[in-house]
């Protein structure tokens, strides 16, 4: 695909918000932990000062190549670096800064890898059963994950991170046809998932599973969890942190760090009061989750389960 296509086709989720929520201060620093081709970065390279410093990272090497030359022009931006957001603490070792006024975190999967097939993630065209972010690693691919686990398993996690009611009788399915060959495609898979669901539900149903597969090969809620912590302390006291999902249990983790965060207090319910001495960390700054505007959701589709939320750092 021509660079021009692929800045047409990239289209940062609920850019004005994130502008408008996640700037405190104009010549500060901001880090964009899941960077793809760098649409939120140039929105926020458009608003800040020329003195304040951008950097972005994430595990798609593949992005961070693309992103480097679609943000090339903007001084703001000062270094693109290719590594898991889980490990962004001690890949920021080498980044002379000392606290961030802003941290971004855009989940789950980006147009860049969507719109190339041969990485396994869309349905709709026949390709490799890979569905890794980082290709490179050496974690567990889609088909291998499909060829070996057990159906009680592939239930699950079709069950679970997908929310399909008919978890059970795909999962019976795929463990059937993989006794006669082997699953090493995408459109195997979305064969064996539309031959075992009724018609009407056969587009939700593919999408459902091969999010749910994404989702486990990627190991996304987990790393998510592990990496909420890490943010509030690498933050300036006042600094915020933004996050957009684009799933249920996502948004649940987020918006339940919040909510303890913002407690502050450990202490069990039945205390008459606080002996524990511990202080909220965040302010809330979003009451309900935003989601994209109706024009939004219409000019970009991919946005229509966005959940933006957003809280400040207010101890340390």
């Amino acid at each position: 695909m021509a660079q021009e296509a692929i800045k047409a086709h990239h289209l940062p989720v609920m850019a004005a918000e994130v502008v408008d929520l996640l700037i405190t201060d104009r010549s500060g620093a901001y880090l964009d932990l899941t960077v793809g081709l760098g649409g939120h970065l140039k929105a926020l390279a458009l608003a800040l000062e020329p003195t304040a410093r951008l950097i972005g990272l994430d595990k798609d090497a593949a992005a961070v190549e693309l992103a480097t030359r679609n943000l090339s022009e903007y001084q703001q931006v000062r270094k693109l670096i290719w590594g898991s957001y889980c490990d962004f603490d001690l890949l920021m070792a080498g980044v002379a800064q000392t606290g961030w006024d802003g941290i971004l975190l855009d989940l789950g999967v980006s147009s860049y890898q969507l719109d190339h097939p041969e990485r396994g993630f869309a349905f709709r065209l026949d390709a490799p059963l890979d569905m890794r972010f980082d290709p490179t690693s050496n974690a567990e691919t889609a088909a291998a994950l499909i060829n070996n686990a057990s159906e009680e398993k592939l239930r699950e996690i079709i069950w679970t991170f997908g929310e399909e009611r008919q978890a059970r009788r795909i999962a019976r399915a795929v463990i059937k046809a993989r006794e006669r060959d082997a699953f090493r495609t995408t459109g195997q898979l979305a064969r064996i998932v539309t031959d075992a669901v009724p018609g009407p539900f056969q587009t939700k149903s593919l999408a459902r599973v091969f999010q749910a597969l994404r989702i486990a090969v990627n190991r996304e809620l987990e790393q998510l969890q592990a990496v909420l912590p890490k943010t509030v302390k690498q933050l300036k006291t006042g600094g915020r942190l933004a996050v957009i999902s684009y799933h249920s249990l996502e948004d649940r983790i987020v918006k339940r760090f919040f909510q303890k965060e913002a407690k502050g207090c450990v202490c069990p319910p039945k205390l008459p009061q606080c002996a524990c001495g511990a202080l909220p960390g965040l302010k809330i700054l979003t009451r309900k989750a935003l989601i994209p505007n109706a024009q939004e959701k219409a000019h970009n589709p991919r946005s229509r389960s966005a959940r933006l939320r957003i809280a400040q750092k207010v101890s340390s």
